[in-house]
């Protein structure tokens, strides 16, 4: 009689299955970081454009940010010719013990009226 033959079709299917799963979620979790960093791109050059303006403030940051976003801070520099703006979130991870930060910064210059040269 021969001996039974081992199974090994099984044994590379109980490897090779979680491996699978593991990089179907993380391409999940690139994708849901692409979305995220889409979205504090937005906010910032949002609330650079609504903060350049003469009587601007930054209440355009504090709509945009959804739920997909946690942690937002968004901190507004305005000087007499710049905005600069910079944003700093987390994106939830699907994948345990790994944190997905994002950041974002965005300038532009304030508005200002400027009289044309030879103008009393």
């Amino acid at each position: 009689m021969r001996p039974p033959r081992e199974d090994r079709g099984s044994a590379e299917l109980a490897v090779a299955t979680p491996l699978l799963l593991l990089l179907v979620l993380f391409v999940i979790q690139a994708a849901l970081w692409m979305h995220g960093d889409h979205v504090a791109a937005d906010i910032a050059r949002r609330t650079a454009e609504q903060s350049r303006t003469a009587d601007g403030g930054t209440s355009a940051s504090e709509a945009l940010g959804g739920s997909l976003l946690t942690d937002l801070d968004v901190s507004v520099e305005r000087g007499a010719e710049e905005v600069h703006v910079v944003v700093r979130a987390q994106v939830p991870s699907l994948l345990p013990g790994i944190t997905w930060p994002v950041r974002h910064d965005s300038s532009a210059p304030v508005e200002r009226f400027v009289p044309e040269e030879g103008t009393p």
